[in-house]
Formats: structure tokens, sequence, C-alpha cells
């Protein structure tokens, strides 16, 4: 069944907040930390719901790394999206029963604009790589989860150790790609095209595909919980779905 945030599911978390949350109906802003690639549909999606409730929403992206970092060193939010392991580890600091799958997103292929390839079946993909001069993934050194996903679709394809060689970790994968540098790029599908002249050619197969899942939960030391929940159960929408999807993201339960 799709899933969505309904406060009839999290009375637990509602009913300890009377002097903690906004008043229904005020303007309050609502502070959310999130991993960035859900980036486009999330900002999209809260310009709609500022405008249909009159209540604010203010983000903060990074990578997962950074996302954990923010949370460590103490920083107040009202909803944190963030890969669902990491969000498993945090249980203690979240209100009761807020955590919840939220949506995933794939690995998918980044190459010039006019370029075509096959991408129809495992074998036809992976003779899509082996052909390419260069491929690039990005660097996590600073947390992100796109490239080891990149690599773990490498090696589900079994050209891991083939395509080594050719392999370039890189920030500006994308860059590269618009200038020629690079000839196939493998990041996250919600982040293709991020440079001028990339597209994406499409996603790997699904038996080789690798996701990463995100949760969204709600902090103990919200302020804005009835907003938050709220916001969550406006972008987790039947409404919603298209955005996310255009935006190269499943919501949890589709």
């Amino acid at each position: 069944m799709p899933y969505e945030f309904r406060a009839s599911a999290l009375i637990a978390a509602t009913v300890v907040l009377t002097a903690a949350s906004a008043a229904p109906g005020s303007a309050a802003e609502i502070r959310v930390l999130s991993a960035n690639a859900l980036n486009i549909a999330e900002r999209n999606l809260a310009a709609d719901f500022t405008k249909n409730s009159g209540q604010q929403v203010s983000f903060v992206f990074g990578s997962p790394g950074q996302v954990e970092q923010r949370l460590k060193a103490g920083e107040a939010y009202d909803v944190v999206i963030m890969p669902a392991q990491a969000a498993a580890a945090h249980d203690k600091d979240w209100r009761p029963e807020s955590r919840h799958p939220f949506a995933r997103v794939g690995i998918g292929l980044a190459v010039r604009e006019g370029t075509k390839l096959d991408l129809s079946t495992v074998e036809s993909t992976r003779k899509a790589l082996l052909e390419a001069r260069s491929i690039t993934v990005s660097d996590s050194s600073t947390g992100g989860l796109s490239g080891p996903n990149a690599q773990k679709v490498l090696a589900n394809l079994g050209i891991a150790d083939a395509v080594k060689p050719k392999l370039v970790l890189s920030a500006s994968g994308q860059d590269q790609i618009a200038k020629g540098e690079v000839d196939i790029g493998l990041f996250n599908v919600s982040e293709i095209p991020r440079a001028k002249g990339v597209i994406m050619a499409g996603p790997v197969p699904a038996s080789v595909q690798v996701y990463i899942n995100y949760d969204a939960a709600i902090p103990a030391g919200s302020t804005a919980v009835e907003p938050a929940l709220a916001l969550l159960k406006y972008l987790t929408s039947p409404s919603a779905r298209p955005r996310w999807q255009a935006a190269g993201l499943e919501l949890a339960g589709d």
C-alpha cells in the first residue's frame, strides 16, 4: 500500500506536543535537513505547500555524510530525510513512531547530449560500459553514496575489474562528460543531468540496480511538529508522485 504520513499513525508523537508545537494554521517555519539527492522534488513541492498553507519551509541539503555531521553537531530541525540505515542508528533522536520509509533512488547512466546507448538488457549495458573510453563515478570523500553504489552496479554487471583502469573518481564528472573528457558517468538518477549538454541515457537494468533508501523522521526537539507532519503528508500524497517520478525518485510504496 502506498506510504503516507498520517497524523492518526503518529498519535504517540503528537499527544505530547501541546506546548512545543506551532498552533494549527500558524505560519511556522519548517526546518528540513535532507540528503541532496532529493533536492529538486522537495524544493518544488515545498513551494506549492507554502502557497497552499502559508507555512514556510527552509532546507539544508548535503551528502549523507554531511547530514550525519549536522545531526551530530546538534543542529535543530523539524524534519530529517536521510539514508534509512543511518536514520535507524538515530532512533533515540526521533519522536516516537515518526521514522518511516520515504523514497529511494537508483543508478543511471549519464552521457553527452546526442549520445545513444542501448540499456535494454544487462548484456547491452555491460557492452556499452566496456566499450567506453572512460567512465566516471562520484568521489565519495564527502560522504555521498552515489559513487559506492555506482561501483556496486559495476560489480553486479561483472565488469568492476575490467573497467577499473578507465574509472575516474570525480566531484565534477558531469562537467567532464559535457566537455567530452569522459564518455559515461554512473550517478543517482535524480542527479542527472547536473551539467549543460548532459543527458540521462537511462537507468541501469533492474536486475543489477542498487538503490539508496531514504527515511524521513521528526526530531525529538522539533518545535513545529504538526506543520512538519502536514509537510510530510503533502510530500507523500498521491498528487506529489508524478513530481517525484519526474525527478528520478520513487516514493516508498510505489
